[in-house]
């Protein structure tokens, strides 16, 4: 079956939220019980849980390969939707408003949204800590935040191409 792009969405948000789920306890649970800190490359594996997702959503729902042009929506459309929501989170942040509180919450809701992307922000920002305040949010903190938004979908994405059993081609399927 094909699946339209709203059900392709649908699927990333529901892979995507059991990959964080995965996730985010493990980074209180490690350091609290067995006293092990996620590396700051600790994103790395968190990323890669995506593409098991993507394979398992794609095989549970019966999904086709996509044309190219379905291939592009089902990564840019999640995409979009998360740098949508880090710059809005971002604007009402620096905004010198009553806003600034909720932009510092969307920011920080990211955790618990998006727990692989957002240690990829933490590791950009500790990366960068050194930094003046002025130079803190150039070129390697924007190339972060692009990435943080598109390899999540991207590595769903490629998952969900990775071939899948078929039970009706089966030899032992009793018609």
């Amino acid at each position: 079956m094909t699946p339209s792009p709203a059900s392709r969405f649908g699927g990333f948000a529901a892979g995507h939220f059991v990959v964080t789920a995965l996730c985010a306890p493990l980074l209180f649970c490690l350091p609290y019980f067995f006293g092990v800190a996620v590396t700051p490359l600790g994103w790395l594996w968190m990323m890669a849980l995506y593409i098991p997702a993507g394979w398992i959503v794609a095989a549970l729902r019966g999904w086709e390969r996509p044309s190219p042009k379905d291939g592009w929506k089902a990564v840019l459309y999640p995409a979009l939707f998360a740098w949508g929501w880090a710059l809005v989170g971002w604007l009402l942040f620096t905004c010198p408003s009553l806003l600034n509180g909720i932009g510092f919450w969307m920011l920080m809701s990211t955790y618990f949204l998006a727990c692989p992307s957002f240690m990829l922000m933490l590791t950009a920002l500790d990366q960068i800590a050194d930094v003046t305040a002025q130079s803190a949010f150039g070129l390697t903190w924007y190339l972060c935040m692009f990435l943080a938004g598109l390899l999540p979908p991207l590595l769903f994405f490629l998952g969900s191409l990775l071939p899948k059993r078929r039970l009706t081609k089966a030899k032992n399927v009793i018609e």
